[in-house]
């Protein structure tokens, strides 16, 4: 492909709409629609249907779409359950690995590890029963025990100015030297690579910041908690970060909101924990 022509695709390109992003319902309608054109050209002129089936097929290829407007229009009339087939929705937070530790290799190490047990419990119920949180006084609902908030907070002013590839070392089992992070403002997601493949997301470093504090407070209040798998571990870790109530990042408020995100595909609903000040996105969960 000459240099001329590669640049030409690139301005015409849409990458909200191509690659990663592409919408497969939308990429068929419009198939199906220059298609339709193509043949009804082409009962009158055979060579100008195929002349507008690879202008089509074309304009899709760069575009995402021939018709415009195709994209809202597909969120609007397709059915949820349809499109959710075809979503290409942004990677969740957290590792990127999958755990399926073996039970008899951690059988009679500690009391009761959590992953041995016939119904496996929520991040909420595991934290309760570790004493980590407790049934609020003045409400129907959960609340971090005083002296596991003050503990966590000690712990955040000291993870905030470390290391991270050193402090992530040992929660992805993994070289120091070999971890790569990405994000640098305060809002930015934060993609940890190793060796050069992603092994896990957070929503931003005062995320990360406050799983680390809470990985430390954690082992030493979960039962079993050296024979957990790794991503247990990190759920664990944010289940606890749903507690949180001032920012790792700026020590200010934080605010709970209901937000639209946008996939290639669909929109859905998601709550999330902000700071106010420097807008850190703490915690992003769906709705």
């Amino acid at each position: 492909m000459s240099a001329g022509l590669s640049r030409t695709i690139d301005r015409l390109r849409q990458p909200e709409y191509t690659g990663e992003n592409r919408c497969t319902p939308c990429t068929a309608v419009n198939v199906v629609i220059a298609g339709v054109l193509a043949v009804a050209v082409g009962v009158v002129v055979p060579l100008a249907g195929i002349a507008v089936f690879a202008v089509s097929a074309f304009a899709i290829y760069v575009r995402g779409y021939l018709v415009p407007g195709t994209p809202a229009l597909t969120k609007r009339y397709f059915p949820d359950w349809l499109l959710a087939k075809f979503d290409k929705a942004p990677p969740g937070y957290g590792l990127e690995t999958d755990s399926d530790s073996d039970p008899d290799t951690t059988a009679g190490h500690g009391p009761d590890p959590i992953h041995e047990r016939e119904t496996r419990l929520t991040p909420e119920e595991t934290l309760l029963e570790a004493n980590v949180v407790e049934p609020c006084v003045d409400e129907d609902d959960l609340c971090l025990r005083e002296d596991v908030r003050r503990e966590w907070h000690e712990r955040m002013d000291v993870v905030q100015d470390g290391d991270r590839p050193q402090q992530l070392g040992p929660l992805l089992e993994a070289d120091p030297g070999a971890i790569e992070i990405s994000g640098e403002r305060p809002e930015d997601p934060v993609v940890v690579r190793v060796d050069g493949y992603v092994a896990a997301r957070w929503e931003s470093d005062a995320a990360l910041v406050a799983d680390l504090a809470g990985l430390e407070v954690l082992a030493e209040r979960v039962p079993g908690w050296e024979t957990l798998p790794a991503d247990q571990r990190s759920q664990l870790a944010s289940g606890l970060r749903a507690f949180i109530e001032t920012c790792p990042a700026c020590s200010g408020a934080i605010s709970i909101d209901a937000e639209t995100v946008e996939s290639c595909c669909r929109s859905y609903e998601v709550y999330a924990i902000t700071c106010d000040d420097c807008e850190a996105r703490l915690l992003e969960v769906d709705a």
